[in-house]
């Protein structure tokens, strides 16, 4: 027995030593020719080689640099990073890189929100309102699903309310409404209101909270019989998938939902680089690869300008992502929507729109995004 355990320590040494040299070498064989080629998976460029220079070895960004190209680029990088994941399973693990599972849904783990961070986001909006004395401004500050679902985790999880951060923000925005569509969420948890393997709502969750938001913003909100609801894609695999690449989750149903007699829309996007104009809401281009939910309104961009033919007032929205799914049913309701991104903006919005020009104003921000993101502060800025 002893002989047999000592077999297979060397030869379990030996497997290691070998990857170990085969590695690197399938690693040069095996590389794109590409120098910055594109994970769709992650949905980002690879890291570059670094320069090689006295200056980069001196302030070390040379090895830095090596490390991350090459655990970006390892052979088998991901098929790797599945068995790792898997095998951490198998001992038990219910969360894997900030992703919580069970019964076949992923959440994104939230710890909570620091109310001096998010206070200066408040603070910021504060500003901005009250230079706009005669505009309606209102802020929806969606759920992620954890907000939803926060009984699956186990007792005493270190998780943060989300429906406390609200009240804070609630608290904290004298000038501005603040729409609740927590209980409204809750209350549709068993329906299919998120994606399983995404951090972001299903569109009959952005649904519920147009319905919500309509109601607070004053316009009667069309009901769920009026559209006509096309299935997309049922393969779509999202954030959180890249985080565990966990095939095990049912992949996802992407819906568009077609409110029926509505006109024809003008979409107008700039992305910093280049103006594109477009007829459609949808991006179908982006079905045929992972990032499938660009396919509402295209990837995020800092300016979105949409005419919709409707004979009504005009709304300015601030947002993240969470936005592109609900901005569709709301095309119904105003002659023109602005989308600005401030992510992707560095001198105020200024340079993009004068904000006098619109009736109301609608923050829409996801409770992660807004307790991490400081951008939302430039609003005041140019």
């Amino acid at each position: 027995m002893k002989k047999k355990t000592k077999a297979y320590k060397i030869i379990t040494v030996a497997l290691f030593a070998a990857m170990l040299i085969l590695l690197p070498v399938l690693t040069f064989v095996t590389m794109p020719s590409d120098p910055m080629p594109f994970s769709e998976n992650e949905n980002r460029l690879l890291s570059a080689f670094p320069t090689v220079s006295f200056e980069t070895f001196r302030n070390e960004k040379l090895m830095k640099g090596i490390e991350d190209w090459f655990s970006d680029r390892f052979f088998g990088r991901e098929q790797w990073i599945k068995l790792r994941n898997a095998s951490e399973r198998l001992e038990g693990k219910t969360s894997i890189n900030g992703v919580f599972t069970k019964n076949d849904r992923m959440i994104e783990i939230w710890s909570g929100f620091d109310e001096e961070y998010v206070g200066k986001n408040l603070k910021a909006m504060n500003s901005f309102a009250l230079k706009y004395p005669d505009i309606s401004m209102y802020f929806l500050l969606a759920p992620t699903s954890q907000g939803v679902y926060s009984d699956m985790f186990p007792a005493g999880a270190p998780i943060g309310s989300q429906a406390a951060m609200l009240d804070f923000c609630r608290e904290n925005l004298p000038d501005i409404q603040t729409i609740n569509v927590i209980p409204t969420m809750k209350m549709h948890a068993d329906e299919y209101i998120y994606y399983r393997t995404d951090h972001h709502w299903a569109s009959y969750g952005a649904y519920l909270a147009y319905y919500d938001a309509a109601k607070a913003m004053g316009f009667k909100p069309s009901e769920i019989g009026e559209f006509d609801i096309e299935h997309a894609s049922d393969s779509f695999r999202g954030t959180l998938y890249s985080k565990t690449l966990d095939d095990s989750v049912t992949p996802d149903i992407m819906d568009y939902y077609h409110r029926r007699g509505d006109k024809g829309i003008e979409l107008t996007v700039n992305n910093g680089d280049k103006v594109t104009t477009s007829d459609s809401l949808y991006f179908r281009e982006y079905l045929d690869v992972k990032d499938k939910y660009s396919s509402f309104l295209g990837p995020n961009a800092p300016y979105i300008d949409i005419k919709t033919g409707v004979d009504g007032p005009q709304l300015l929205i601030f947002k993240d992502s969470y936005a592109h799914a609900l901005i569709p049913f709301l095309t119904s309701h105003f002659s023109r929507i602005t989308v600005l991104d401030m992510r992707y903006i560095n001198n105020g919005c200024s340079q993009y729109v004068n904000v006098k020009d619109y009736d109301s104003v609608l923050f829409v921000y996801n409770a992660i995004t807004f307790s991490e993101d400081r951008n939302i502060r430039k609003l005041n800025q140019g």
